[in-house]
């Protein structure tokens, strides 16, 4: 008895059978896990699958080009010929930024921040507390073009 799984990762979908769920799904690092079902035959499972979308099938590999109602075609599939199994695996977040500028304008905010924070907090020399400015986006934005 084997686990049949059906996972994501980027543009491309994987049909494949292991015995250690946990192990493969580490191995894999999927970014999303469409079915993993249980089953005593699942290689039989597998190769059905594997048939039925072969012409989406990237060369020499069990990846495949599905699209999202072909991916729940065979999800449908597997949760009828196996009992569903419930898996914690989530793949890591992924930070990314998407320019340079992205990073730079908040970065920038996030210290003009702290120096408007300071302003306003300095008293004056004569003793009076300085006012809040009346847009604190207008403080950000002549502070990050500086």
């Amino acid at each position: 008895m084997g686990f049949l799984y059906i996972i994501k990762r980027k543009a491309l979908t994987k049909i494949g059978v292991t015995v250690d769920i946990q192990r493969r799904m580490n191995e894999l690092k999927p970014d999303t896990v469409c079915q993993i079902v249980r089953l005593p035959r699942e290689r039989e499972l597998e190769k059905k699958l594997h048939r039925l979308f072969a012409d989406k099938r990237l060369h020499g590999s069990e990846y495949f080009f599905l699209n999202w109602a072909e991916r729940r075609k065979a999800c449908s599939l597997a949760r009828r010929a196996g009992q569903t199994v419930r898996f914690p695996h989530q793949a890591p977040a992924k930070t990314r930024w998407t320019s340079p500028r992205v990073a730079l304008e908040i970065c920038g905010f996030a210290l003009a921040a702290g120096v408007a924070a300071v302003l306003i907090t300095q008293p004056r020399p004569n003793g009076q507390p300085r006012e809040a400015p009346v847009s604190f986006a207008a403080l950000t934005k002549s502070f990050v073009s500086v």
